[in-house]
């Protein structure tokens, strides 16, 4: 696992095939190209979908260790490497259930989150590096006594506090079984849980009359900040509350009004001292800048970063928490600030970006002295390869490879723009297949995200693009209004525009790569998840001549339905801001009119449907609805329902077939095989 490398021989034993530019690669030759095409397309799914070799790698607080996720018997478990032994064991893994993450509580125990088939039912538990003693700390399952869809979990993990975990939601006492959970509190409680004993104490409880949104614990885990509702004759104001310990009054420092999707003010966190928090606000600046704001005098400073482009997307924190070194924001790539010019921090990530140009560097974690790093090295085409830096030894080692999948038959993801039907500028990725060196259009599949609001998509690896890229398709993948990372203004523009303006955006873009010679415009598919599968039949229905089929996956296909259980919508009282109302559709039959299953009538090509009867999300009665119109109109269709998986198949069997279905499906109706037929 652990292999240690100079690092002028680093670059050259991972990264020489992958090191070519995409000029580089438009001057290859037809063979080269052709060759290169029949490589990619022989890459077997599990190695793109296959779970990955390692997961998550975190250091331990002292640098002696590694924790990381990896998969064991189809489902990841925990483990852990010593750096000075050179031996790696598993610590602990969750019986029928997949860990997703976890995080040291000092130098001796880990704190891990186990899902069960994806259905969104967690637990936390505690354990030692042994792995003999797993204490279950947090049930979140929805118990029938429990809160409608409610979620519990850790709050906060509390980095400074040696035993103790900031959690919210249920606890299951010790030596009790199932169906003998108990709340904490009514409306729900956020409490510090000792790892070790679970000993709980209560912090704070949301009650009714409060109408509180949320809070921000400080840095020795006392509930500092919250934010609450208050309604007014205009509607409802956000007010932001603070106080000075747990036994003092709240006292108001700001306000706002609540104006959309996104909250004017983003509380980060506390500095050390615990007077000063950092945060984002959009009062100003459309795209969010950073302040810090003085609980003690109640003033707000002048930004001390306004990104030039995009979002802040992390603030890089010293580790004893006194100070922050920079930010980094997302524009078409990852970016960085840093305050102090030529600081330490600053000239470390410098030096590791030089040995790998055109790659992103990333430092995961850190030791709390902060002299040993773990670093993850990723791009387009680079699924990741992480390294241990320790600058007392001075050394940089290779950790683990995250897939083993050779860069050089990955292609660039190519970040393009274009200008939608009322002129707003869209922006996106696009990775054209091996096939399109020959000149010719491609065929091309449009690939919307999910959410949609205040999510995008990024320049990174991307197993599922890369995927249908080796098998000869274009992926487009754009952000829509809507999306995040460009603006509160972009974000609002995609209030009420299911099925309108944020599917315009899409039918723009594919027109714009037809009119640019990139996709073939009888070949082209629509493909999405979640949101994306309501775009996808949302394409299907209202735009039918643009595509000649498409694949939804566990996608909402009535507006009317899709907020019901849990989500947004699961906590909120009658006179709440209603996400359904003010981000989907106001009025029922509004919703009905952008809802897809009303107009399966128009679909004209086959399409391929997959879904989860676990799932909380898009609960299974999208689709039994959506089948039933399927064969009342006699359109042709393959379904892939899987009873033991929820919103995505997480189970790695699950997965792969799905993807084999895709590929079979596509393939049939898109004839990729053709382009790599010689020109006439």
């Amino acid at each position: 696992m652990f292999k240690r490398l100079r690092a002028g021989v680093v670059v050259l034993l991972l990264f020489t095939p992958f090191g070519s530019t995409h000029a580089q690669d438009e001057a290859a030759t037809e063979v080269d190209w052709r060759a290169a095409a029949e490589a990619a397309r022989q890459l077997p799914r599990d190695a793109f979908f296959g779970n990955r070799k390692v997961a998550q790698p975190r250091l331990s607080p002292d640098g002696s260790k590694i924790a990381f996720l990896f998969p064991n018997e189809n489902q990841m478990v925990l483990g852990i490497f010593d750096r000075a032994t050179k031996e790696a064991r598993m610590v602990v893994e969750a019986q029928g259930e997949s860990i997703l993450s976890f995080f040291w509580k000092g130098n001796q125990r880990l704190i891990f989150v186990s899902d069960y088939q994806g259905n969104e039912s967690f637990f936390v538990g505690s354990t030692d590096l042994s792995g003999r003693r797993v204490i279950r700390i947090v049930e979140t399952q929805p118990f029938s006594d429990y809160v409608q869809g409610g979620f519990g979990g850790v709050a906060d993990v509390l980095r400074f506090d040696p035993n103790r975990i900031m959690i919210s939601g249920l606890i299951r006492p010790e030596g009790r079984s199932r169906g003998e959970e108990r709340l904490i509190g009514v409306a729900g409680t956020v409490s510090k849980v000792n790892v070790r004993n679970r000993g709980i104490s209560t912090l704070y409880t949301f009650n009714p009359s409060d109408r509180t949104r949320g809070i921000v614990a400080d840095t020795s885990g006392e509930v500092r900040l919250r934010s609450r509702d208050e309604p007014t004759n205009d509607g409802i104001d956000r007010v932001w509350e603070h106080r000075r310990d747990n036994g003092a009054s709240w006292r108001e420092i700001a306000r706002h009004s609540v104006r959309g999707y996104n909250e004017d003010w983003q509380p980060l966190f506390f500095d050390r001292g615990n007077e000063v928090f950092y945060l984002i606000s959009y009062d100003e600046h459309d795209r969010g800048a950073l302040h810090e704001y003085d609980t003690v005098t109640m003033t707000l400073s002048e930004p001390l970063f306004v990104p030039p482009e995009g979002e802040i997307s992390g603030v890089i924190q010293s580790r004893d928490g006194h100070r922050i070194y920079g930010v980094s924001y997302d524009a078409a790539k990852t970016n960085y600030h840093w305050f102090e010019a030529g600081s330490a921090r600053g000239r470390l990530q410098a030096s590791i970006e030089a040995m790998f140009p055109e790659l992103e560097v990333n430092f995961t974690s850190a030791s709390d002295d902060e002299r040993v790093y773990l670093v993850h090295i990723g791009s387009d085409r680079e699924a990741g390869v992480y390294f241990v830096l320790d600058r007392d030894a001075g050394t940089f080692e290779q950790f683990e490879r995250v897939r083993e999948i050779t860069p050089a038959l990955m292609r660039p993801m190519e970040p393009v723009q274009f200008t939608a039907r009322d002129g707003e500028e869209i922006h996106g990725y696009l990775t054209r297949p091996w096939t399109s060196e020959s000149g010719r259009s491609v065929p091309m599949i449009v690939n919307p995200h999910g959410g949609p609001f205040g999510v995008r998509d990024n320049w990174r690896f991307n197993s599922e693009v890369q995927f249908l890229a080796s098998r000869g398709y274009a992926v487009f993948q754009i952000n829509y209004r809507g999306s995040g990372g460009y603006g509160i203004d972009f974000l609002e523009k995609g209030r009420h525009q299911w099925g309108r303006g944020m599917q315009h955006d899409l039918t723009d873009g594919v027109k714009w790569a037809i009119e640019q010679g990139i996709a073939d415009p009888d070949r082209v598919a629509i493909y999405g998840a979640s949101y994306g599968g309501y775009a996808t039949l949302a394409g299907l229905v209202y735009t039918p001549e643009l595509y000649a089929c498409g694949v939804n996956y566990v996608g909402a296909s009535d507006l009317e339905i899709t907020y019901k259980s849990r989500g947004a919508d699961a906590f909120i009282r009658d006179n709440d801001y209603k996400y359904r109302e003010s981000w989907v559709g106001e009025t029922q039959d509004f919703r009905a009119q952008w809802s897809p299953v009303n107009h399966v009538a128009n679909i004209r090509v086959p399409t391929l449907h997959a879904y989860g009867r676990k799932d909380p999300r898009v609960e299974i009665d999208h689709w039994t609805r959506l089948e039933s119109e399927l064969k009342r109109h006699d359109k042709p269709y393959q379904a892939i329902v899987e009873g033991a998986q929820g919103h995505g198949f997480r189970n790695v069997d699950a997965s792969l077939s799905f993807y084999d279905a895709i590929e079979t499906f596509l393939a049939e109706h898109l004839e990729p095989e053709r382009d790599l037929m010689p020109a006439e």
